[in-house]
């Protein structure tokens, strides 16, 4: 099974697709990779990366017809929003798109009117993969005969070797950059209920927010590997999210994270519903209170089973003939 991942995300995506291609080289794919770094990694001009987008489109569809053959396709991030799903359905008919954010968090190119039209003038042409039941929900809203197949999202073999290290005072930890959805009211009440514990976080454009030591930062992979594996805890305050690669990253490292239960994350802590909150403050007290007492153990053990689950459904998927 020749598979070709196309990732246009080559920063802000590179872990990510270090998950997909343990996945799929544990399936038994045969790999190529082609990515490049987005403009704002220092990748050029807006042009110039739409230019290796369409040149890896064009280059699959050279490359399938020499050999007489066809690789499936992985786009790891839409370029255009929906509007990449035309192109796609023009120029590399068989590849499947993966939308993170069917309702992007923040303003996205593709995604307004004349995207979704797009999307709904190709029908079951389009070929989109999402990681969460909501995700599905919100595309076949945009376009109920679009093909959407919800497969987990990627996973490494979890570190179940060595100690874990984690800082000395119980540590609660917010990650990754600041966006309109994060629920900074509820970030104030949680450190409110926990005197004795730290609550740092760490990402690009954080406001104030009381009782939460802020770090308004770009923070690289490795030091993003380093604040995890440390953290007691790891919380997900959004509002509204469609999957959450710091949730996986918990469970490839062995920390606990907590986050709403009405989200992507009743799937993966499927297996741990005391990290779960529902819409009450007490929940989030216990769910907090849950993380910080948990063996890192009984989160290795949710990561295994979580990776042997997902290696299986990407090999069905990939398997399947179109």
């Amino acid at each position: 099974m020749k598979t070709l991942i196309i990732n246009p995300l080559g920063a802000a995506l590179k872990h990510y697709t270090a998950e997909l291609v343990s996945v799929l080289d544990a399936s038994g794919a045969e790999i190529d990779l082609v990515e490049f770094p987005e403009p704002s990694a220092g990748g050029g001009t807006r042009l110039d990366w739409l230019k290796h987008h369409l040149a890896a489109l064009w280059s699959t569809r050279i490359h399938d017809r020499k050999l007489e053959t066809e690789r499936k396709c992985i786009i790891t991030w839409p370029t255009l929003g929906y509007l990449d799903t035309l192109l796609a359905a023009l120029i590399a008919p068989k590849a499947w798109i993966v939308i993170h954010d069917p309702v992007p968090l923040v303003q996205s190119v593709g995604s307004g009117k004349l995207g979704q039209l797009a999307l709904r003038s190709i029908g079951n042409r389009a070929r989109i993969i999402v990681h969460s039941e909501q995700a599905a929900q919100a595309v076949e809203a945009v376009s109920p005969s679009a093909r959407v197949v919800r497969l987990p999202h990627p996973i490494l073999p979890p570190q179940t070797r060595g100690p874990r290290v984690r800082a000395t005072r119980p540590t609660v930890r917010v990650l990754g950059q600041y966006k309109a959805d994060r629920d900074t009211d509820l970030m104030t009440a949680i450190a409110r209920d926990f005197p004795d514990a730290d609550f740092t976080v760490t990402g690009r454009g954080w406001p104030p927010v009381t009782g939460w030591q802020i770090d308004s930062r770009f923070v690289s992979e490795a030091e993003m590997e380093e604040l995890i594996s440390s953290a007691w805890t790891v919380l997900i305050p959004y509002r509204r999210f469609y999957q959450s690669g710091i949730a996986v990253r918990c469970l490839e490292l062995g920390t606990p994270v907590v986050g709403p239960a009405d989200s992507s994350l009743s799937a993966l802590l499927r297996s741990a519903p005391s990290l779960l909150a529902g819409s009450r403050h007490e929940e989030w007290v216990r769910a907090v209170q849950s993380g910080l007492d948990m063996p890192r153990e009984a989160i290795l053990e949710l990561g295994v089973s979580e990776r042997n689950t997902t290696v299986a459904k990407w090999n069905a998927h990939m398997s399947a003939r179109d």
